[in-house]
């Protein structure tokens, strides 16, 4: 994935620098009239909002939105990177499915996003590429990317979560709400492999043949482009 600048949005990356497959981001609240030009310039038709209605803000970017709330409740505020998302996983797979379906419909590329577009973000990107065909380590790549983007945005936040919970917990928050450290992600993957791999566990939560091919279309077309 390669890093952009887009005006009003951070951790910005996408499959290609011209007309991506996929688009992935921290929330678009702030996106100025020139940040969602720069994103119709590279072609995206459609915004993925993984977010819970609480968490939503009024969207000025023009964009349709397809919204999926991946937890279907409250983010965490606490608690282990990898067992949060291998708890996604085994429990919210429909959700994640849906997410995955939404970006294969988009007519051109789509941006997905949360509030972070670390957690939910990377989950969902990381499915996708998976069914693609993209290679594990050039997803923990990508994955492992949005730490350093994240922590300059919402560090005064985290360090407020950390605050309001146990001492002992304490690292374990931060490593939360700032880092994406490998590991992690790897560690999802590896959920992903036991339960069939990507396009398997898409499959059974409901994305449908002709979507997961659409998908692979998308991508392909990029691959060629990247040749």
């Amino acid at each position: 994935m390669i890093e952009l600048d887009v005006d009003g949005l951070f951790n910005v990356r996408a499959d290609a620098d011209a007309r991506p497959w996929i688009v992935r981001s921290g929330a678009p609240d702030a996106v100025t009239p020139r940040g969602a030009e720069q994103l119709r310039a590279l072609g995206v038709t459609a915004i993925v909002d993984l977010r819970e209605p609480s968490e939503r803000r009024p969207a000025r970017h023009g964009f349709p939105v397809v919204a999926v709330p991946l937890y279907g409740e409250a983010p965490p505020i606490e608690g282990r990177l990898e067992h949060i998302y291998e708890a996604l996983l085994r429990d919210r797979g429909e959700a994640l499915a849906s997410a995955v379906a939404a970006i294969a419909d988009a007519e051109g590329a789509a941006l997905v996003h949360c509030t972070a577009g670390k957690d939910r973000t990377g989950l969902v990107v990381a499915l996708a590429q998976r069914a693609v065909g993209r290679g594990e380590d050039e997803v923990v790549a990508d994955y492992a990317l949005s730490g350093a983007h994240v922590r300059p945005v919402r560090e005064e936040i985290a360090l407020a979560h950390a605050a309001e919970g146990a001492e002992a917990d304490r690292a374990e928050t931060l490593r939360l709400h700032l880092d994406s450290p490998p590991e992690a992600i790897r560690h999802a993957l590896a959920v992903i492999d036991e339960l069939g791999g990507a396009a398997a566990y898409l499959r059974a939560h409901g994305l449908g043949e002709e979507q997961l091919e659409a998908l692979r279309a998308k991508a392909s077309t990029v691959g060629a482009m990247r040749r």
